[in-house]
């Protein structure tokens, strides 16, 4: 008997143990989902994001933006939907606090990417377009003078303008758009097997950065000129001196 009650305790201390445990992951648990990030990358001005998540290239863009924009070039472009269809906003979460707390992310499909880049540019505060000399309604002036017909390049003067404000930007601003606008240009390329159009795209970017259709298609399709375009071409380019490097 005494050995049977003896056995009893020890199963009992071990039950008791793991319940403990157990219990003792679930407040680690969370605790981790409740710790506070000492370098945000979400929701901070850019260039506080840029500080506290560097890129190893030194391009001064934050590098799980960087991060989004690479595994949508690579996995993304011709997924139908993309930046259209919107992954979990419970998984979004996690991944906000992933970037916060560690900088470091890991997707699964190219739609929490592109989800996570929309959440990034929309958390960013004060508006892309103010810096130096300029406020936003500046750039929407000059937007307006454009008189190109349709979706096309812009050839007028407007585009000129718009280059030579932009590049009075603080480096940040200048990058992000750089990146983000080229990379727009990407997607709607693919538009065939993406089914995003300048149009759909477009309405989501004016979101984003609280610009109107006119700055959208100026900086989407004067962003850079196409792999075959002609070299002769006259149309002035916003970003051409900046490629998007990837990060892969």
């Amino acid at each position: 008997m005494m050995n049977f009650f003896s056995k009893k305790g020890k199963q009992d201390k071990k039950s008791d143990k793991k319940r403990s445990d157990s219990a003792s992951g679930s407040s680690s648990a969370s605790s981790a989902s409740k710790a506070v990030p000492t370098k945000p990358v979400l929701g901070v001005p850019l260039p506080v994001a840029v500080a506290n998540n560097r890129c190893y290239d030194d391009v001064p863009l934050p590098a799980v933006m960087r991060t989004c924009i690479d595994y949508v070039e690579e996995s993304g472009l011709d997924m139908e939907g993309i930046y259209r269809v919107s992954a979990p906003i419970s998984r979004l979460d996690d991944l906000e606090r992933q970037a916060n707390l560690t900088g470091r992310i890991e997707f699964v499909d190219a739609h929490e990417a592109a989800g996570l880049l929309k959440r990034f540019l929309r958390q960013i505060p004060g508006h892309i377009l103010l810096f130096g000399p300029y406020v936003p309604e500046d750039f929407e002036k000059i937007a307006e003078t454009c008189k190109c017909e349709g979706d096309a390049i812009c050839r007028c003067p407007a585009a000129s303008e718009l280059k030579k404000m932009l590049e009075k930007a603080p480096k940040e601003h200048y990058h992000l758009l750089a990146y983000v606008f080229q990379h727009a240009l990407h997607v709607i390329q693919h538009e065939k097997e993406n089914k995003m159009t300048l149009g759909a795209l477009g309405v989501l970017l004016q979101a984003m950065f609280s610009v109107s259709r006119n700055i959208i298609k100026i900086f989407m399709m004067n962003a850079a000129p196409a792999s075959d375009a002609d070299p002769k071409d006259a149309a002035v380019y916003l970003f051409s001196n900046l490629p998007i490097k990837s990060t892969f």
